[in-house]
């Protein structure tokens, strides 16, 4: 009887611990580009469109100016809050890209439900598409 609780145990402790490896594998692959997503609509939010432009891919940012960008942005609903609520990460061919979907509460009192494209580009996720 001892010997057969032992085991259990052992199974139990076993998928425990590849259930952890699990998820924390995961985290690693979708935190950063989810991050990278915080901190641009943190931006936005907090009324920064420079910052918020820095943080664009390249073939997104030569599609504006710096103050094209601020003067978009300053004609859309502003940002209250928001609230990741998934992240996708993909490799095809070698190409790392990601799309994170975020709720954004906006002053208007609409909820929108965006979905931001980004890839990576010099190590770091950028936002790139229609980042607003």
């Amino acid at each position: 009887m001892v010997i057969v609780v032992s085991v259990v145990l052992v199974l139990c402790s076993c998928v425990a611990a590849g259930g952890y490896f699990f998820i924390s594998g995961i985290r690693q692959a979708t935190g950063p580009a989810s991050e990278a997503v915080e901190e641009f609509v943190a931006d936005l939010e907090s009324g920064d469109a420079d910052a918020a432009y820095g943080r664009l891919c390249a073939s997104t940012a030569s599609n504006f100016t710096r103050q094209e960008f601020a003067q978009g942005i300053s004609g859309q609903p502003a940002i209250r809050s928001h609230e990741i609520v998934g992240v996708n990460v993909s490799n095809v061919n070698g190409r790392v890209s990601a799309t994170v979907t975020a709720n954004l509460a906006l002053d208007s009192g609409f909820v929108d439900r965006h979905t931001f494209t980004l890839v990576q580009q010099d190590g770091q996720w950028k936002v790139c598409g229609q980042p607003f």
